[in-house]
């Protein structure tokens, strides 16, 4: 196969399907060889990667990662995308490990921001306790200007309590749970936008009716940032 890129997935498996669904619908086509060649890597039996960043004495998600990477990497994809904003964690390690360039998620929904919001001063984050307690997305926000907010310990407990429990244990989103919690980012915390810096917070936003609040969603940005990267590879061909 010539001009596929590959998916790094499996953290969560519904998270991965999230983002698969939403690149087949968005990509522009009229038969079945208008879709984009990719190959999807569901390793769902890396370990959490909020586990290991919290307590280094866990299972350390980084070695199976890349191995994936090395592995995947002699079929000579054009480019990764991991689809795991935790583990962007080992980012710089992964992307080591590989000559060929591995999409930045948090990069690409921090530039996002301009767009979504224009006028956007203070960026709420709702993310993974590894995500917030390692300060992942804290340089790219600064660096692009915003003022960062992060989510109280209530709303740092309800945020987990959807991804692991409801969606990642459950198998399925709650609502009313993901719109009050960026309500109260956008209305108590005063944000002008919520960056949706899991992808199972992603998953929720696809299952349930999209919020009306602003949000930057990771997932859904880096969708269409792959779905740009592929159309170009065709137009090089």
């Amino acid at each position: 196969m010539q001009q596929f890129f590959t998916i790094l997935g499996g953290m969560g498996t519904l998270a991965t399907e999230s983002y698969v669904r939403l690149l087949d619908q968005r990509t522009p086509t009229h038969s079945d060889q208008d879709y984009l060649n990719y190959v999807v890597v569901n390793h769902a039996t890396i370990p959490d990667r909020t586990s290991w960043i919290l307590d280094h004495s866990k299972p350390n998600p980084t070695i199976p990662l890349i191995e994936d990477i090395k592995q995947q990497s002699q079929l000579n994809p054009a480019f990764f995308v991991l689809i795991c904003n935790t583990a962007h964690y080992s980012y710089n390690q992964l992307q080591a490990a590989t000559d060929i360039p591995i999409l930045n998620m948090l990069q690409s929904t921090v530039d996002e921001i301009k767009k979504i919001n224009p006028t956007a001063k203070r960026v709420g984050l709702l993310a993974t306790d590894g995500t917030i307690t390692s300060g992942l997305y804290d340089a790219y926000i600064t660096k692009a200007g915003y003022e960062e907010v992060k989510p109280t310990p209530e709303i740092q407990a309800m945020t987990e309590d959807l991804i692991y429990n409801d969606i990642k244990k459950a198998g399925h989103s709650d609502g009313a749970k993901y719109h009050e919690l960026v309500r109260k980012m956008i209305e108590e915390q005063h944000c002008d936008i919520v960056i949706l810096g899991c992808t199972e917070l992603s998953y929720a936003e696809e299952m349930d009716p999209e919020t009306k609040y602003p949000v930057a969603d990771s997932q859904s940005i880096i969708v269409d940032r792959s779905i740009e990267r592929a159309l170009q590879l065709r137009q090089k061909k």
